[in-house]
């Protein structure tokens, strides 16, 4: 048997030794970076979650203010809680990779696992471990409709009513039903209720470009609660409530002059009185100098007469009446002055009467003036007053088919009326024209209601201020001046019947009562003030009986915030309210019923509110 060389079987056992150990080696090395990828992939989930707590707390931060300081300091702090240095967090505000436009707040969360086995082989003493999360911030549109009221009705819809609010949100504390046949169309839908939004159809909708409606459970707040304006205007509508109306002029007892057909006794009456009068059938002229205090008690007018009294007068001239001036003649005509007349002026017998610029202090009325008493009565065809300061102790009436005009023309009126024994202050028939002029520095103050008849026309000056302690009721057509009107009763268009036309351009209506525009009213049109302390509020009520649109008031159109945070609002049959150009219209209630019509709702810029409903979601 041979043998084989001892020495080439000694080399092949080395290298067969020296392979096993090379084995071993890389074995033992695949072994060490399994160890620790093991464990750096572990350290990545970690890393992951935390990313994407801090995403999403950053993204808060950054919605709730807008600020990025938030952001990072929310981020940081996430970190902070799961064992983190504030430094292994980092957050940047960026574009949603989601590609719809909308922000996101992108963290990324960087930690060093440390190796163990692997060090053998490597000198660095750990594995950087990064993981990135994107929330994105969706900006909820500012709120339009709000349904304050927490476990009531909320906003219901019926009777394929519309509510398009394409570019705001809408808001309830309650339900929101949106039954076959109705539509919401919004971005944003909050509620706060145990079920979500009732729509067996498919009715809430979203506007065209919008993929779908965010529809968020939470609860809203009053978004004007803080509101300065609106807390001013509250207040003073308490002091509105507690106003009283002037009292009439006291007057020395004068002589009463009839002016008749005759020149005796009023001649020598007239002269006794500083005047002088003369009579060319059927006109009566009188004349009294310049710079004169004159007193009289009544006077009155046999049929067919015309006075001019003072017509060329001296403005700075002072004519007291104890008694009434009362027309009805043909005609009476009087100059500029001031007139302090404390039995009341009273026209009749299709007369006219006009007076000039000046001052008027008018008591409550002697003469019975369709079965009542009034400072002002127009029982003729027509009655006018220049420019002047009105001071009215007993209100105004005009009869039916009457003009009556106060300062008409004019910007440099005041007016302070207090109540007829009927207990308006402005009160007028059907077929009448009743003007009263604008107040450019000066106000409107009266104490007791304004009614105004069906067939009738009505004109309200502009002022800073219209304060009225009394109902506002409008029947027949009407045009209200700019500024606000404060009314401590209720408001209503329409409620006395009679349907017409009421506009107002750059009017606030603050109320302690309810706002109502009743059937028949189909062209209602009132446009928020469009700067200073009442921007963009059209109405607001203190009240709880809330606000009411009645069936066959469907021209109704409001820009504005119409505001009446404790009671419902009720639209029936109205048309679009808030779509002509640059109009606005945000609704608060207790609780919003939209039936029968059309609503085009959009938030109002300028007016504080919140935005509600915005959202941050994980996006990767």
């Amino acid at each position: 048997m041979k043998r084989r060389p001892s020495g080439a079987l000694g080399g092949k056992r080395a290298s067969v030794a020296l392979l096993g150990a090379a084995a071993i080696s890389m074995l033992t090395a695949m072994a060490a970076v399994g160890v620790d990828l093991g464990a750096a992939y572990q350290a990545k989930a970690v890393n992951q979650r935390i990313a994407d707590s801090a995403a999403y707390a950053g993204a808060l931060g950054y919605n709730a203010t807008g600020s990025t300081g938030t952001m990072t300091a929310a981020a940081s702090s996430l970190a902070v809680l799961n064992g983190l240095s504030a430094s292994a967090a980092t957050a940047s505000l960026t574009a949603s990779p989601s590609g719809n436009g909308n922000s996101a707040v992108k963290v990324t969360v960087t930690t060093q696992a440390p190796l163990h086995m692997a060090r053998i082989f490597v000198n660095d003493p750990g594995l950087a471990v990064s993981a990135t999360a994107y929330a994105e911030v969706k900006p909820a549109a500012a709120g339009c409709v709000y349904a304050l009221k927490a476990g009531s009705t909320g906003i219901v819809l019926s009777g394929g009513t519309v509510l398009t609010a394409s570019s705001c949100t809408v808001a309830s504390n309650a339900t929101v039903a949106v039954p076959c046949g109705t539509t919401i169309v919004t971005k944003t839908l909050n509620y706060n209720a145990v079920a979500a939004p009732s729509q067996p159809c498919g009715g809430i909708q979203p506007p065209a470009g919008t993929a779908s409606v965010s529809i968020v459970k939470t609860a809203t707040a009053d978004p004007f609660a803080a509101d300065s304006g609106i807390a001013a205007a509250f207040s003073h509508l308490t002091a509105v409530a507690s106003l009283t109306g002037p009292a009439g002029p006291v007057v020395a007892s004068g002589t009463t002059l009839t002016f008749g057909y005759s020149v005796s006794p009023t001649q020598s009456q007239l002269t006794t009185i500083g005047c002088a009068g003369s009579f060319a059938s059927p006109v009566w002229t009188v004349t009294c100098p310049s710079g004169g205090t004159y007193a009289f008690g009544g006077i009155s007018l046999a049929g067919g007469i015309t006075l001019n009294f003072a017509v060329s007068g001296s403005a700075s001239n002072t004519y007291n009446f104890s008694g009434a001036i009362n027309n009805s003649g043909a005609a009476a005509n009087f100059g500029p002055g001031t007139y302090n007349v404390a039995g009341g002026i009273i026209s009749g017998g299709g007369s006219a009467t006009a007076f000039g610029a000046g001052t008027f202090r008018v008591g409550p009325g002697t003469v019975k003036c369709s079965k009542v008493f009034y400072s002002i009565c127009n029982l003729g065809a027509s009655m006018t007053f220049g420019a002047g300061a009105f001071t009215l102790a007993g209100g105004i009436y005009n009869t039916g088919g009457a003009t009556l005009s106060l300062g008409a023309g004019s910007t440099s009126n005041s007016f302070n009326i207090g109540a007829g024994s009927s207990g308006s202050a402005i009160e007028t028939a059907g077929g009448s024209v009743t003007t009263l002029g604008g107040m450019a520095s000066g106000t409107f103050q009266a104490v007791g209601g304004i009614s105004t008849a069906g067939g009738s026309t009505f004109a309200m000056g502009a002022a800073p201020a219209h304060d009225l302690n009394g109902a506002f009721s409008l029947a027949g057509s009407a045009t209200l001046g700019a500024g606000i009107y404060t009314i401590a009763g209720n408001v209503g268009l329409g409620t006395a019947g009679g349907g017409g036309t009421v506009s107002g351009a750059g009017v606030g209506i603050v109320t302690s009562g309810t706002f109502s525009v009743a059937a028949g009213y189909s062209n209602v049109t009132l446009t928020a003030p469009t700067s200073g302390t009442f921007q963009n509020l059209v109405v607001a009520s203190s009240g709880t009986g809330g606000a009411s649109f009645a069936e066959g008031a469907s021209g109704t159109s409001l820009s504005g915030v119409f505001y009446v945070p404790n009671g419902p609002v009720s639209l029936s049959g109205a048309g679009n309210v808030g779509s002509g150009t640059g109009q606005c219209l945000t609704l608060v209630g207790t609780t919003i019923t939209l039936a029968g019509g059309a609503a085009l709702a959009t938030a109002c810029a300028g007016r504080g509110g919140g935005t509600g409903g915005g959202t941050v979601a994980l996006v990767q």
